[in-house]
């Protein structure tokens, strides 16, 4: 079976936020988007559905994490600055 294209997209994430998609996940957050192209065209986006459950003790490598509070976007994400790639949950 072939994967949905939302998993294939959070997948491709860095493996930077990849570790961080895992302890969301396990914490019980799901993912409720997940899209290439925001930030650049390979770019992956993946959006949580609720505010962010675990807190790294040290952020990885090149991994910044910046609040927004925006509702029409996110609340809150990490963003590699890298690959552009964006970790980010809502309100």
């Amino acid at each position: 079976m072939k994967p949905a294209p939302q998993d294939r997209t959070a997948a491709d994430l860095c493996p930077e936020l990849r570790g961080l998609l895992a302890a969301e996940l396990a914490a019980g957050n799901t993912v409720v988007e997940a899209r290439t192209g925001m930030y650049g065209a390979s770019a992956v986006l993946v959006l949580l559905s609720g505010p962010f459950r675990s807190r790294p003790a040290r952020l990885p490598a090149g991994v910044e994490y910046r609040e927004l509070n925006d509702p029409h976007w996110w609340k809150a994400d990490y963003f590699h600055a890298a690959t552009r790639d964006c970790l980010a949950c809502r309100c």
